[in-house]
């Protein structure tokens, strides 16, 4: 099957297995060995922003990323979104250990664009990566810290418009 999809910027055309996990095909197909692959365990390792979204790229088929744009961390963590949540991580003095660091700033950069300030609902997105270096307030946290940053950055660059 042909998927037409644009990962990282790049505009692609590739010849796949139809149920193929995004995870195989951005490691495989794509050369980016970052990402985890756990055969649909669901570790939450391996989280990218889908059309903007956070999911689990281990539990994407291939048929559902024709038109779509997948971003991983290693073009996301050049982005001004990524120093957002940096400095939210330095000014909450919380930081999420390496093995999940890549995947918990990619839900944050979701709920951040989306504006979720709801407690409940950022620790059901968050719950997605089973990795328990971070305490769910300082998860709550990080996110509202961010999102107060950006808008502050965001109302400060309207203003020089």
């Amino acid at each position: 099957m042909k998927i037409d999809c644009t990962i990282d910027g790049k505009t692609l055309t590739l010849s796949l297995n139809s149920d193929k996990p995004l995870s195989l095909i951005l490691r495989e197909n794509i050369g980016i060995d970052s990402i985890n692959h756990c055969n649909g365990k669901v570790c939450g390792l391996c989280a990218v922003l889908l059309d903007g979204k956070a999911v689990l790229s281990c539990l994407v088929p291939a048929f559902e990323l024709n038109g779509k744009e997948v971003i991983t961390f290693e073009a996301f963590q050049r982005t001004r979104g990524m120093k957002d949540i940096e400095k939210a991580y330095e000014m909450t003095g919380a930081t999420p250990c390496n093995s999940c660091y890549a995947s918990r700033s990619m839900i944050f950069e979701s709920l951040i664009a989306e504006g979720v300030t709801d407690r409940s609902e950022i620790l059901k997105q968050l719950s997605l990566v089973k990795c328990r270096c971070m305490t769910p307030d300082d998860e709550v946290n990080v996110v509202l810290k961010a999102i107060e940053i950006r808008r502050k950055r965001n109302v400060r660059r309207s203003q020089f418009a």
